[in-house]
């Protein structure tokens, strides 16, 4: 998974490569979801394989980390999104608020991605931390 010849770094500040767990991911591979989460985001900390990742990781649905990512992207200390990376990302980010998912799971991740989006940061957050399933059984 980690190649010292990959252009990008995890969160961890290592080189990796994200896209033979993509693979993986959009195989159905059990653990795939989990190692991604372990190399994309750390401690809101983000590298720039995460930013890589991003367009692959919108096609799989998966808006939990991308708003993860997204959120790490304005932490002090991350990385700049390379020049490279700048249009695929930033064109996932919007293509994936431009369409409203249908199950609630989903729906909160979108929430808090649109927020990390446009600035509301803390709210982003908030979202991301919430227990959907406990709301839903107090207020359901």
């Amino acid at each position: 998974m980690s190649d010292q010849r990959t252009p990008w770094e995890s969160a961890l500040g290592r080189p990796y490569d994200p896209f033979p767990v993509l693979d993986a991911l959009a195989a159905g591979e059990p653990g795939a979801l989990d190692a991604l989460w372990a190399h994309l985001v750390h401690r809101g900390a983000v590298g720039t394989a995460s930013y890589a990742a991003v367009p692959r990781l919108v096609d799989a649905g998966q808006l939990a980390l991308v708003a993860a990512i997204e959120l790490g992207r304005e932490e002090a200390g991350a990385p700049s999104l390379p020049a490279e990376l700048r249009t695929p990302y930033l064109r996932a980010v919007e293509y994936a608020l431009e369409r409203v998912p249908g199950d609630s799971g989903c729906l909160q991740a979108w929430y808090a991605l649109h927020a990390a989006r446009r600035g509301h940061r803390e709210l982003a957050r908030a979202l991301q931390l919430m227990d959907r399933q406990a709301i839903l059984d107090h207020h359901g």
